[in-house]
């Protein structure tokens, strides 16, 4: 190469003309990085300031710029004949032919496309600095007409200028021809993996498939095999209960004092297995969704009053107190008897199995929810309270908290998580507060639909 056309770095300064600060910054950087001086403009007007203040020896110029954009001040650089030689560089998407020819119109010396590779940038830099001597000498202009679009443009350029812009937008075609090419073959890449997980979701899908026919036949054969056992314990079981209350009845004759004590023990145990039994088969039965509402008018004053004197010789035998508080207004629900029953029967039967002293109470309510009243039923007690770590694993199946209030307890733990299912299935809602060390309030909230 001619020495003669070659540039020393520390003696070039380019001016940027970029709005967006960041970008500003990050071109400033690489230039300096090759040892050009650097200035930043952040719009037209204000590089065409600068350039006049002290001239750069080429300018690098985004296009899209308030105030005025990179093809207006290119125009304005060449329209000055103390201006026109230096070089311009104008940084453009290259989306529209019209964007060549524009620039071409208004002089532009080079095009750069977005998003640029920065060696890319700085090699036409450099070239567009050795060229500017090559274009001193060489000030014959040519004129030509052409048409694009429907629109006629007229170009007037310096041959070598035009020759600059049009290679180097030849190079970036090619440039971008070869990314296409490039994600063309990533995408091919990403088809064939997409081939291959949808054909191993395909066989995941079929095996899902399969394990829930495997999972719906299980749940038939545990549902069947719950009510056929839970038939045949009930059978004996009723039969202990029956024939040990007719001992206890002193019937057959009279008893020892530890006979009675045995038979007590023996009936105490099959009703609480008959009770577990009864529990495993109703949770069965809801999660099976074979469990039938049966809606009619509740009295709900009487049906807390026979729930409470069902309980009340537990209480009574525990030594604890057992007191009802009932609203003044008869209430009438239009909900299922026994579910409301088993609910209430479970909520103050674990009061007073886990309160060792004290009293349970048990509160009928109403107040005003949101477009009707609220009937609440509430069982609250003086035990021991629940752990706040424990509280969140209440209402689980066959959840037995290791607390005091529980340590001592028997049940197979499904008498909250079938309250909640039932309060569920009857339209209601089942929350708790306790207070460790204090006792614990669950309450049944249920929407009061009108009866007679």
């Amino acid at each position: 190469m001619d020495t003669s056309y070659e540039i020393q770095p520390d003696e070039i300064e380019i001016l940027i003309v970029e709005d967006s600060p960041t970008q500003a910054e990050r071109l400033r950087r690489l230039i300096q990085s090759m040892r050009y001086g650097a200035r930043v403009a952040a719009n037209g007007q204000l590089a065409l300031d600068a350039i006049r203040e002290r001239k750069p020896h080429l300018v690098l110029s985004d296009i899209v710029m308030p105030e005025m954009d990179g093809y207006a001040l290119c125009r304005a650089i060449k329209a000055d004949p103390e201006l026109r030689e230096i070089p311009v560089i104008l940084v453009t998407s290259l989306m529209d032919p019209k964007d060549i020819i524009r620039g071409i119109e208004c002089g532009a010396d080079n095009f750069i496309r977005k998003p640029y590779a920065e060696d890319y940038l700085l090699n036409r830099i450099g070239h567009m600095l050795m060229n500017q001597k090559l274009r001193k000498n060489q000030n014959m202009e040519i004129g030509i007409a052409l048409y694009l679009g429907d629109q006629k443009h007229f170009i007037n350029a310096e041959r070598q200028q035009i020759l600059d812009l049009l290679i180097s937008t030849y190079e970036q075609a090619v440039q971008v021809n070869s990314e296409l090419q490039a994600r063309e073959r990533q995408v091919i890449e990403l088809n064939m993996r997409l081939a291959h997980h949808a054909g191993e979701l395909e066989t995941i899908n079929r095996e899902i498939a399969l394990k829930n026919l495997e999972l719906a036949e299980a749940s038939r054969m545990k549902s069947a095999f719950i009510a056929n056992m839970s038939h045949e314990l009930r059978t004996p079981l009723n039969a202990i209960i029956g024939f040990t209350g007719a001992l206890l009845m002193k019937l057959p004759g009279p008893l020892t004092a530890e006979q009675d004590k045995q038979l007590n023990t023996i009936r105490t145990s099959a009703r609480h297995l008959l009770s577990l039994i009864n529990d495993i088969l109703d949770v069965a039965k809801i999660e099976a969704g074979k469990v039938t509402l049966e809606l009619e008018t509740v009295q709900c004053q009487h049906l807390v009053n026979d729930v409470v004197d069902t309980l009340r010789p537990l209480a009574l035998q525990k030594g604890l107190g057992l007191e009802v508080e009932l609203a003044g207004d008869a209430i009438v629900l239009e909900t299922d008897r026994r579910a409301l029953t088993q609910i209430l029967l479970n909520l103050a039967n674990n009061a007073i199995k886990f309160t060792e002293a004290g009293t349970v109470k048990v509160a009928l309510t109403k107040r005003a929810g949101d477009g009707h009243d609220i009937i609440e039923f509430s069982v609250a007690d003086s035990g021991a309270g629940i752990r706040e770590e424990d509280q969140a694993k209440l209402f689980q199946a066959f959840s037995q908290l290791d607390s005091t209030s529980t340590r001592h307890a028997e049940g197979a733990g499904l008498g909250l998580y079938l309250c909640q299912n039932l309060a569920n299935l009857i339209g209601g809602s089942l929350f708790f507060n306790s207070d460790f060390g204090h006792g614990s309030t669950f309450t049944l909230a249920l929407p009061q639909r009108s009866a007679a």
